[in-house]
């Protein structure tokens, strides 16, 4: 099968419709998790973070989360013309790596990159919407 990056690269996955969604979803749920946590102690001993500063950052990391799963899942799917559960893996690998780039070792980052590949392709097996069923016409 011959791709063509060019079609597959187009500005399509990076800046189109799908691609905003998920930051957009990303920065909701931030704000959800936020609003439910509450604000976070910070690395000083007895020092909390503004509500405001602790909103900003769980939105934002939320936001590149699913920004990196919905692009490269975008082009997984545009480049191998098919709507499948590989595509999720490869989303939810590229972004389980994003999330754990600043761990301390690369087994780390590789073990949750795999960690997240597999549970977004078992999302999308189990959740993804059927077609509904003409067999009883």
């Amino acid at each position: 099968v011959r791709c063509d990056f060019r079609a597959v690269l187009d500005a399509s996955c990076m800046f189109g419709s799908r691609c905003f969604e998920g930051v957009a979803r990303g920065a909701m749920i931030g704000v959800a998790w936020t609003l439910a946590h509450g604000a976070e102690e910070s690395s000083v001993p007895g020092v909390k973070r503004s509500f405001a500063m602790t909103m900003a950052r769980t939105s934002l990391g939320f936001a590149s989360f699913l920004g990196v799963y919905s692009v490269v899942t975008c082009v997984a799917e545009k480049s191998r013309r098919r709507d499948d559960a590989l595509n999720n893996f490869l989303g939810g690998c590229a972004a389980g790596a994003f999330a754990a780039i600043e761990s301390p070792g690369l087994r780390q980052v590789l073990t949750t990159s795999l960690t997240t590949g597999c549970v977004c392709s078992c999302f999308y097996f189990f959740l993804k919407p059927r077609p509904p069923y003409d067999d009883y016409s």
